[in-house]
């Protein structure tokens, strides 16, 4: 253990714990930079760090008071905030409250006006905070304080690249403080893969080669392979076509929406004058550099603020929850850590188990025959169908969105007609289009995360898919109600009717037991699995058309 201590009471204000075994690898050089409550860590290494080429990095550790209550803390920004070339994470218990850092609060003048100097401070030699805004790191164990947001982390820009998380689930140490946890890691040297810009389809070439597309007649009474054959090769050949007129883009975590020509002119003249600065060493030269710093990093804060202001006035109702994702962040993913599961194969091996329990095996019948109660589909249910499609929906393996298939539907009809006509008609749903890509998500506020119930999962399908299930749905809703097969109260699924009013009728349903005094309760049942023959039996009973059944079974089987 090493500690900075105070010379008023000589008690330690700042401590670092550091393992036996961290300092046989690597040499750590203690500096208290002259300053009470201000700790910091060299680390240094022969060999680069965190893949990096950077074999230095430092971590101070700093306890800001404002003992004398005039808004003047012990540690100063610039003590904190100094300009490195090599990484710098600053932490502590900082003492100030501002609403970067803690969003929901309620602040006084007082607190605004002596947080301000450190955030821009921070922001001016590109220091990023790693804090959720709004996540709590110290919680009173006594008295009426709320709890508040005083524990901040700082990581400056050779740094940033390398954070892979903060959290503050470890278990509590006594202390009204919350253990936090801060993870570096090497940056990743996977590229990402190229991705179709899908707004930017050269229409103007496709379009008479899309009226031309011509769909190959499927197999007359095929096998469930035949089918699946002749479904992905002309799925293949029109997805190769709309790719090979759309160009790519590589993403990168780096891009910046907000960047400008300007910016890299004055990015360039900064670094010049910052190299003459350390080349010459003159007071002269130090203050050139000086000037041109304070201007780069005030275009950048400008060049931020207005592209945020743009993007706030061009929202729409559907863009909200991203912009209020942006201004609040996103909390860091938890990685599953469950038990059993030591390498990537064996953990998404337990995932799919769970979220996918093994099922019967459907058997399908040898051929499959068109359906005499089948009416043949038309291209105004495939409108219908691709007019619900939402322009945001993400995407499935194909990577084609659903705007590209409007697109198509609105070039040529009878491309979208002549491939899905014949699974209507046989009453089949195939498995090149039952393909999809998981993601798996943590869910909040969980006590562990070592089982998978602690996490959920989102399927994203072929979008051509969810237009097939569009067109089998509005036809099974219209043969249900025609045979009185839906209960007065469903609201799934059903058009005009949403889960608003089905909060409408259970608390309708509530108030009306409570007024005589009587006693509700409600169940809420959540079916994951459906068992197949069971539903197939009920739908066969309930008069609904043979080829919907075979449809369904179909759609449900593996």
């Amino acid at each position: 253990m090493v500690a900075s201590l105070n010379d008023s009471n000589m008690e330690p204000q700042v401590a670092a714990y550091i393992h036996m075994s961290f300092l046989s690898n690597y040499t750590v050089l203690l500096r208290f930079r002259g300053v009470d409550d201000v700790l910091a860590l060299d680390i240094s290494s022969n060999e680069p760090l965190f893949g990096t080429a950077f074999h230095s990095f430092r971590i101070t550790n700093a306890y800001s008071t404002n003992t004398a209550d005039n808004g003047v803390h012990s540690v100063s920004p610039g003590v904190l905030f100094p300009d490195l070339g090599f990484p710098l994470l600053v932490l502590g218990d900082l003492n100030i409250h501002n609403p970067l850092s803690d969003t929901p609060r309620h602040f006084s003048h007082r607190e605004i006006s002596s947080s301000t100097p450190y955030f821009e401070k921070a922001a001016e030699s590109g220091f990023a905070l790693l804090n959720p805004p709004g996540e709590y790191t110290r919680f009173p164990l006594v008295g009426k304080a709320r709890p508040s947001v005083i524990d901040l982390a700082f990581a400056n820009p050779h740094l940033l690249r390398l954070i892979k998380g903060w959290e503050a689930s470890l278990p509590s140490t006594g202390s009204d403080h919350i253990p936090i946890r801060i993870t570096l890691a090497a940056p990743s040297r996977k590229q990402n893969p190229p991705r179709q810009r899908w707004a930017d389809t050269d229409w103007e070439t496709l379009d008479p080669i899309v009226k031309g597309f011509k769909v190959p007649a499927a197999p007359s009474c095929p096998t469930p392979l035949q089918l699946d054959e002749w479904m992905s090769e002309s799925l293949n050949r029109l997805v190769a076509l709309l790719k090979e007129h759309t160009p790519v883009s590589r993403p990168s975590h780096h891009s910046k929406p907000w960047w400008t020509p300007h910016l890299c002119v004055l990015h360039r003249e900064y670094h010049k004058a910052a190299r003459a600065a350390r080349k010459h060493d003159t007071s002269r030269m130090r203050e050139v550099a000086g000037t041109f710093k304070g201007g780069y990093f005030k275009a950048i804060k400008t060049a931020k603020s207005k592209h945020w202001s743009s993007f706030l006035l061009a929202a729409t109702p559907q863009s909200l929850w991203t912009a209020k994702r942006f201004a609040y962040g996103r909390a860091q993913l938890r990685f599953p850590s469950l038990p059993g599961a030591e390498t990537s194969l064996q953990m998404n091996k337990v995932l799919l188990d769970h979220f996918f329990p093994p099922k019967e095996p459907f058997s399908q019948p040898p051929r499959l025959r068109p359906n005499k109660s089948a009416p043949p589909l038309t291209t105004d249910e495939i409108a219908a169908a691709v007019s619900k499609s939402s322009p945001t929906s993400a995407p499935g393996p194909d990577g084609i969105p659903d705007s590209t298939w409007k697109q198509v539907n609105k070039v040529n009809p009878s491309i979208l007609l002549d491939i899905l006509a014949p699974l209507v008609l046989l009453g089949y749903h195939p498995a090149s289009l039952k393909g999809s890509n998981g993601v798996v998500l943590d869910k909040p506020g969980k006590p562990s995360y070592e089982s998978p119930f602690s996490f959920r999962i989102v399927v994203l399908i072929r979008t051509i898919s969810k237009i097939h299930e569009r067109i089998i749905a509005a036809r099974l809703h219209a043969a249900a109600r025609l045979r009185g097969l839906l209960h007065p109260n469903q609201c799934g699924s059903l058009p005009g009717l949403s889960t608003y009013d089905a909060c409408l009728t259970l608390t309708n349903n509530v108030r009306t037991l409570q007024r005589p005094r009587l006693k509700a309760s409600s169940l809420f049942l959540d079916n994951d699995n459906v068992d197949n023959k069971t539903l197939a039996r009920i739908l066969r009973e309930g008069g609904i058309p043979p080829y919907l059944v075979s449809w369904v079974s179909s759609f449900l089987g593996e």
